[in-house]
């Protein structure tokens, strides 16, 4: 009898043992769901601010360039290919009055839907220039082309025009990837700068003030854990704060691709030379490419 009775409590004992530890360890699981990020280790990787503050500062380690040299960009305003583009692409009635920085923000909106962007198409264009790149893609629902390609289509289309237009690589420091994104930007004799125009997204970047910014400025701010923010070209900018917490992807996407950026030393029809403003900080082999001095950059194109 003694001996039933003490089986018994210790499988009582052992229940309640089992609850407790049970309990236990749900209470736990849902303070961890509800601490601070002090308490929970991996919290942060729920939080938009811990990760916006990790990818800033991570670029911010790479935000000084290498010495290069001091180049002058080359523009082609008066390549044969133009005469088609603006005929047939009627590129005066899209882009419209107003700036420069206008008018190229009008032909990106413009066309940035029309040709369907795919970082993953097996095949490269055979040729890299606008009127090849139109004539392959332009409203063609089954077959996309890369960024490179949106970016070139842009950047003739803002030269037959006769603004200053470059289009330029951003990369990542990551020397396990090689994926980049390429982008336009064009001098704007309003605001006295370059200003960064994304066709395969549609976007560009502002300010607080909604001011445009280029890729550099970007890059600083960023750094700089100042505020600036993507915008899809039509936006009506009243809520920025609205517009950073929507596109958020956007907003770390180019954060790990502005690392280092390539340019190019002439803008016409096709691909030329690259140059890089590299960080001091890259490791990886370089394939030769010329380094350029930011001053380069950031120059005024108008001699």
């Amino acid at each position: 009898m003694k001996e039933k009775l003490k089986n018994n409590k210790t499988k009582i004992a052992i229940i309640v043992l089992s609850i407790l530890l049970v309990s236990s360890i749900g209470l736990n699981i849902y303070a961890y769901a509800g601490t601070d990020s002090e308490e929970a280790p991996l919290f942060w990787l729920q939080s938009e601010e811990f990760v916006e503050e990790t990818i800033n500062g991570i670029l911010k380690n790479s935000k000084d360039f290498r010495d290069g040299e001091k180049i002058v960009f080359e523009y082609d305003f008066d390549n044969k290919e133009y005469d088609t583009l603006l005929e047939k692409y009627h590129l005066k009635e899209t882009a419209g009055e107003g700036s420069e920085f206008a008018k190229a923000k009008n032909l990106m909106h413009e066309y940035a839907g029309r040709i369907r962007h795919n970082s993953t198409a097996k095949v490269l264009p055979e040729n890299m220039n606008a009127e090849y790149l139109l004539a392959a893609y332009l409203d063609n629902k089954k077959e996309g082309t890369y960024c490179k390609a949106k970016a070139q289509i842009l950047n003739e289309m803002c030269l037959a025009l006769g603004i200053y237009a470059r289009k330029l690589w951003i990369e990542s420091l990551s020397v396990y990837e090689n994926e980049c994104h390429v982008v336009n930007e064009v001098w704007d004799s309003e605001y006295e700068k370059w200003i960064m125009l994304d066709i395969s997204n549609d976007l560009y970047w502002v300010d607080e003030n909604a001011a445009p910014l280029s890729v550099l400025e970007i890059r600083d701010k960023i750094i700089n854990n100042e505020f600036c923010t993507p915008v899809i070209s039509d936006d009506d900018l009243k809520d920025l704060q609205k517009s950073r917490e929507a596109y958020e992807y956007y907003y770390a996407y180019y954060v790990k691709n502005l690392a280092v950026l390539e340019y190019m030393d002439r803008y016409t029809v096709g691909e030329t030379q690259g140059f890089c403003l590299m960080p001091v900080n890259y490791t990886a082999e370089e394939d030769e490419i010329r380094l350029i001095s930011r001053d380069s950059v950031e120059a005024s194109p108008i001699r």
